[in-house]
């Protein structure tokens, strides 16, 4: 077994250099935090840049390592591959990545964007070589990235006319993306290639893409197959307050789902992201590392501002009792598989063809990107089915087109928020999955686009969907002007409503003669204080298909609830996964508690982390809850126990486990053996 499979990882990442001397950090802050590995930046640090050259940092690694060594830490070096200083920029100027117009790209305002095509990568390869033959544990590219715009410098103009047989500036969208992505894959090859050449015994990974369109060229899938560990900035919560409850666990589904077994990890940030200096407080610290390691993720924590000063601020006080935690119960939080039975699809080919939100991040805005007009936002659709699953603690995993393709035996539900770009394959995969006995729930666009985002001439899963026809496209001036009426039917058990909001964009779809209505989307009304219309269009079609069967929502479902988090878009979500997979866990308690049910061998542990908190984030303290009634779906018959609170009763009966945990504070995870 590599050393990097071995786990849990703990890794430290002081992301500056400023004042504190190198040793200083090792052994004052690293070694007694309870961190078991350090991604080394500050060695090679100026500031909040690091840039390693042999010449100038070969025998202090040395030193470094020696002592790192004697205190029992690996070492993994840090390597920029994003960006170069004024200096080096002006020195290297055909290093540089250059927009159309031959500006260099600029980055954190002050430093350029180097092109992974461009001579520098001669220098780089030179340089790691000579890196991987000291005694380091691995190695962590920061990066590398093409911007979206693509690159124009001597070399991209040479590397494109040469694959496409034309100049870049004739390039479509879709060319300049294969592009962008072809080139990052390469150079992450060609790093691979020279790292275990010297040492197959370093580990490389990356800060991979997750839940994004390729915007930079770094393509999870496309990389995979280069490195050795998987990683996101899920723990990377904005300071403006925008960033989701559920974003460390969907980035790590993601991660898990594409890393085909390899382990993965969640970075989080000490600081506020945005405002290095601002440190996060010890309830969100806390709740970050346990939701990383509830989804099978590994940690890094990474300080904005010198150890000295923030090593002992409660933010940091946190990080190191959850290290401590971890240390003390390691057997739990080793290797573990998700228990899911509902699958929940992220389509990447939607994300880059079709409108879809983009988070924010170092090189991203928070923006909708598009090539099409007045459609559906597929991440803001699949963002919002994650909230309704995570809310009512419903088992779900993160799939995509490479993991449809291969199979979805093991789901009994699976979940297609606007996945509207989809190749004959995919779609194929997914019809297959539903004659054989599968259900699908899929909303708006979904299939109606083939993979390079031009329209398809019938939608592609459209027999299954219960379609005979789309007549067009019903857009509502407003929340206020569009409603619908359900009609009597499982989906709408425990819902009393006359009438529902109905989303604002809606298919005009004839349905098939065996197709049951389940809802009607009326008429767009002229005034919100108008009487409501008596005629209307499909609002939810259901199918049944061979041996499956089909819930299709022809308007944009997601995009509506996460505007309005309407309960009864919830509990349509729930009914669904009720008939079709069998939730797993219940929990008498509130939407904010997040349940991750992980299998080890010979036993199932619950993950339980209280998100309860105050209204706004930073949550500075968590609200107690006492007496949480839990129920697991198990085949386990062992005694269960918690590892911080106390199991005050439990029995077991129907293949299912009732338990009371007699309070959660922040994070507790029971132990249900065999």
């Amino acid at each position: 077994m590599n050393w990097w499979e071995e786990g849990p990882l703990l890794i430290s990442a002081v992301q500056c250099k400023f004042e504190d001397n190198d040793l200083w950090t090792l052994e004052e802050y690293v070694a007694k935090s309870g961190f078991n590995t350090e991604q080394l930046f500050h060695l090679a640090g100026q500031g909040h840049m690091a840039y390693y050259d042999e010449a100038a940092h070969g025998a202090k690694l040395d030193e470094y390592l020696k002592h790192s060594r004697v205190l029992g830490i690996r070492e993994i070096a840090y390597y920029n591959t994003h960006c170069l200083t004024p200096e080096l920029a002006e020195l290297h100027p055909d290093w540089l990545l250059r927009q159309r117009d031959g500006s260099a790209l600029p980055a954190y305002s002050i430093y350029s964007v180097c092109c992974v095509n461009s001579p520098w990568v001669k220098h780089f390869l030179t340089d790691i070589e000579l890196l991987c033959h000291h005694d380091i544990d691995g190695l962590f590219l920061d990066g590398p990235l093409m911007g979206e715009s693509g690159c124009y410098c001597t070399a991209c103009r040479k590397l494109f006319t040469e694959g496409y047989g034309k100049s870049i500036e004739d390039s479509t969208f879709n060319e300049r993306l294969q592009f962008r992505t072809d080139s990052v894959t390469r150079f992450v090859k060609k790093t691979r290639d020279v790292v275990k050449g010297v040492n197959p015994d370093i580990m490389l990974y990356l800060n991979n893409s997750a839940l994004r369109p390729d915007v930079t060229g770094s393509n999870s899938r496309a990389v995979e197959p280069y490195v050795d560990m998987l990683g996101a900035e899920g723990g990377f919560v904005r300071s403006d307050n925008t960033t989701s409850l559920w974003s460390v666990g969907s980035k790590a589904k993601h991660l898990e789902t594409i890393a085909r077994g390899k382990p993965t990890v969640t970075y989080i940030i000490g600081n506020q992201s945005g405002t290095p200096y601002y440190m996060q407080t010890p309830a969100e610290t806390t709740i970050l590392h346990a939701q990383s390691f509830a989804h099978g993720a590994n940690i890094w924590y990474g300080l904005c501002g010198s150890a000295s000063i923030y090593k002992d601020m409660p933010g940091s006080e946190a990080a190191k009792a959850f290290n401590r935690f971890v240390a003390e119960h390691r057997q739990y939080y080793a290797k573990s598989k998700s228990c899911a039975k509902v699958a929940l699809m992220w389509s990447q080919d939607t994300a880059n063809h079709y409108a879809t939100s983009v988070e924010e991040s170092d090189f991203t805005g928070a923006e909708r990107t598009s090539n099409l007009a007045r459609k559906g936002d597929h991440y803001n659709e699949l963002m919002s089915f994650v909230d309704i699953l995570s809310r009512a603690h419903i088992q779900f995993d993160l799939v995509d087109e490479v993991s449809v393709t291969e199979g979805l035996e093991k789901y009994g539900l699976l979940i297609l928020p606007d996945c509207a770009c989809m190749s004959d394959e995919v779609a194929a995969a997914v019809n297959r999955y539903a004659e054989s006995g599968g259900a699908v729930l899929s909303t708006f666009d979904t299939g109606f686009y083939h993979a390079d985002g031009n329209p398809a001439p019938r939608p592609k899963c459209g027999a299954m969907q219960g379609i005979a026809s789309v007549n067009g496209l019903v857009e509502y001036p407003s929340i206020g002007n569009s409603y619908q009426k359900p009609f009597k039917s499982w989906l709408f058990e425990g819902i009393d409503a006359p009438v529902l909001p109905a989303p604002i964009l809606c298919l005009d779809v004839t349905p098939q003669q065996d197709a049951e209505v389940l809802s009607l989307a009326l008429s767009p009304m002229s005034s919100v204080y108008t009487r409501l219309p008596e005629t209307g269009v499909p609002a939810i079609i259901e199918n049944h298909f061979g041996k499956g069967n089909s819930v299709y929502f022809t308007g944009n479902f997601g995009m509506l609830y996460g505007v309005r988090a309407l309960p009864e878009y919830s509990q349509m979500v729930v009914n669904s996964v009720r008939r079709y997979a069998d939730p797993l866990v219940e929990v008498n308690g509130p939407g904010c508690v997040e349940a991750v049910l992980r299998r080890q061998e010979g036993r199932t542990i619950l993950h339980l982390i209280n998100l309860t908190g105050s209204m706004n984030r930073p949550f500075t303290e968590m609200v107690p809850l006492v007496g949480l009634s839990v129920t697991v779906r198990t085949d386990g018959i062992g005694k269960p126990f918690a590892l911080r609170g106390n199991v005050s009763a439990s029995a077991y009966g129907d293949g299912k486990l009732h338990l009371t945990l007699d309070k959660l504070q922040d994070f507790d995870l029971i132990v249900i053996p065999d």
